[in-house]
């Protein structure tokens, strides 16, 4: 029996703009190039369990539990749950530990905000590494399951939710991981616990009902984020179709696709080493790129 501690070390931070406190994880060398892990859902900050260790041997890894998720405080409004405010909290949290410029990091739910902050903040972001999201309005790219989250009063949305643990996780992650993956146990109860979690549930919600808003502007702008960007996708997706990842390549002025073989929606949790691998040999290409 594997009795190994996979949770990350955490601590928290206040944003004033919110008025909340954040939970995140900090490794590595705090005078490294800074790499923000941004999660996606069900998860909190320990869905890097993998990731982090691995990147923090060259760079400062900085990964935060979204407002209302894992250990951070919930927002007064649900409306406020959204993209745009996502990433606003980003950038607070860039400045209250004084980090200028970043690499980013980002998964599902996360990959939104992580291209507002390249778009609307270009200066504090050198280059965005996304993964399996959905940027824009495409229903006929995604599941059942997500398509039912973004539907308001949907009763089977509600359902999934207020039932997480027991149902809607056994059904993500079946579908969200490649054959026979498996999460560490105390990652698993971690996350399972978020999801009795009347906050998270509540923030899982209200994010999904605000969610095409960001994703109607971002649209208009996409041909705009000069930021470089790495599109990472699990091969196997069973979430959102891998069509989307070509077209946002497309869309975007500056970016690259890389797909992970034997990987599902989860990349980060079903093929970390490999992931650790593109995302370092992405960061080092555009180093020596700049100096050409």
């Amino acid at each position: 029996m594997n009795t190994q501690n996979h949770l990350l070390d955490t601590k928290k931070i206040y944003l004033n703009k919110f008025d909340i406190n954040l939970r995140y994880a900090e490794l590595g060398d705090i005078k490294r190039p800074p790499i923000i892990l941004l999660h996606g859902v069900p998860e909190n900050l320990n869905a890097w369990y993998a990731v982090a260790p691995q990147l923090s041997k060259n760079n400062r890894v900085l990964a935060l539990d979204w407002p209302g998720f894992g250990g951070s405080d919930s927002l007064t409004n649900n409306k406020d749950y959204n993209p745009i405010n996502f990433a606003l909290a980003v950038v607070e949290f860039m400045d209250v530990l004084k980090i200028k410029n970043a690499i980013i990091v980002a998964t599902d739910i996360a990959l939104l905000p992580a291209f507002f902050i390249g778009l609307e903040y270009p200066e504090r972001v050198s280059k965005l590494v996304v993964m399996d999201g959905i940027p824009f309005k495409r229903p006929q790219y995604a599941s059942w399951e997500l398509n039912s989250f973004t539907k308001k009063k949907s009763l089977r949305a509600k359902f999934m939710i207020k039932w997480f643990p027991r149902i809607s996780a056994k059904i993500g992650y079946h579908k969200g991981f490649y054959k026979k993956h498996s999460i560490p146990a105390d990652v698993l109860k971690e996350f399972l616990s978020d999801g009795k979690n009347k906050t998270t549930q509540n923030a899982f919600s209200s994010y999904f009902q605000n969610f095409h808003k960001g994703q109607d502007y971002f649209e208009k702008k996409a041909h705009l984020l000069e930021t470089p960007v790495l599109v990472v996708w699990g091969k196997y997706d069973r979430f959102i179709n891998i069509k989307l990842a070509y077209e946002i390549v497309e869309k975007l002025p500056n970016a690259q696709l890389e797909i992970i073989d034997k990987a599902g929606h989860y990349v980060h949790m079903d093929k970390p080493q490999e992931l650790v691998k593109t995302v370092t040999k992405f960061i080092s290409q555009n180093k020596v790129l700049e100096l050409v």
